[in-house]
């Protein structure tokens, strides 16, 4: 099936940039919890992932012709991923209570992660690339001295194995409630996709670890969120890799690097590492609906940037190559 771009949108209003993304043929979008929209005029207020702000922050984007497909964000999680038990039940609850708001305001799809006290890294943030456009990158070496996070202090010793156990247990919580709502859970992988990280266990960093993953709760509710930048790094062959977890890909990050999972940077789409062409074509194997979008962009000269890695003019030039990108691919698979 072909897909559909879903952009991210990090403002909390309207800007030129939805504007231009609906120039480009794009009309939906993967959001961000809300956090601008809560009432503290309300004695207890609001959260962001209560309805009334989700429902608000969807009327302005349908307002400006833009469709929210997903949710790319979480309440606080790590009490539930690290096991820690005064914090779980609260967790698990804001968790249930966005899931159903989602399905009751028709938000399709849930962009989490499983990457307990630290969430995606990079060590450095503008490298100086091709032209004199800004990277991101990741190096090992830059943090092998920096400390174990804090919240190991609260929890001890973490293994591989308890991450496996409480991410069995959420899901047998939590699949339920997402299948009664009809909203797609679709993990990320872990970022980079290293065996640990500042004495950290991951668990989401192989090919192997997503099928584990999909054998856990049996249900197409459970599913994933294919980011080509972390599976290229993963495996050297990211065509097999769609072809494996096809099943259960709903959403679809779009990137490229050159190195591996311990040293690497982020480049312009088709500057890096991927053979995106044969990417392009597994994908079209998908037969569900199933979203894309782009991910982590240089910054190229007069870009502006909220959050390095997602540049204006970065993402705009990644969307038209994309979309040529597919347009040769399908019609190479229907000649």
């Amino acid at each position: 099936m072909e897909p559909k771009f879903a952009e991210i949108i990090l403002e909390n209003r309207p800007s030129w940039f939805w504007r231009a993304l609906k120039q480009l043929g794009v009309d939906y979008v993967d959001g961000v919890l809300p956090r601008w929209f809560r009432d503290w005029r309300q004695v207890e207020e609001e959260k962001p992932w209560d309805y009334e702000p989700l429902m608000r922050y969807k009327q302005m984007l349908e307002e400006n012709g833009l469709r929210l497909v997903a949710i790319e964000d979480n309440p606080p999680m790590d009490g539930v991923r690290l096991g820690i038990r005064e914090l779980k039940e609260e967790e698990l609850d804001a968790v249930a209570r966005l899931i159903e708001n989602m399905g009751k305001l028709g938000i399709k799809i849930w962009i989490y992660n499983w990457m307990a006290g630290i969430l995606w890294s990079r060590t450095r943030t503008h490298i100086q690339g091709r032209g004199g456009m800004y990277v991101t990158g990741f190096s090992i070496d830059d943090i092998k001295n920096a400390p174990e996070p804090a919240i190991l202090k609260r929890v001890g010793k973490v293994t591989h194995e308890d991450l496996w156990r409480n991410l069995k247990d959420f899901l047998e919580y939590i699949i339920p409630i997402a299948e009664q709502y009809d909203v797609k859970l679709a993990i990320h992988p872990d970022d980079p996709p290293i065996p640990d990280y500042r004495g950290i266990p991951r668990i989401m960093n192989s090919v192997e670890a997503f099928e584990k993953l999909m054998a856990l709760v049996k249900s197409e509710h459970n599913g994933i969120t294919f980011c080509m930048g972390n599976f290229t790094l993963m495996t050297d062959d990211i065509a097999n890799a769609i072809r494996k977890l096809k099943d259960r890909i709903y959403f679809v990050h779009f990137r490229d690097v050159q190195g591996d999972k311990y040293n690497f940077v982020e480049t312009l789409i088709g500057e890096g590492k991927t053979d995106l062409v044969k990417a392009a074509k597994a994908l079209l194997e998908i037969d569900h609906e199933w979203y894309l979008r782009v991910d982590h962009t240089p910054t190229l000269e007069n870009d502006v940037e909220f959050v390095p890695g997602y540049s204006y003019l970065g993402r705009i030039y990644s969307i038209g190559y994309i979309k040529g990108l597919f347009t040769v691919a399908i019609k190479q698979r229907n000649n």
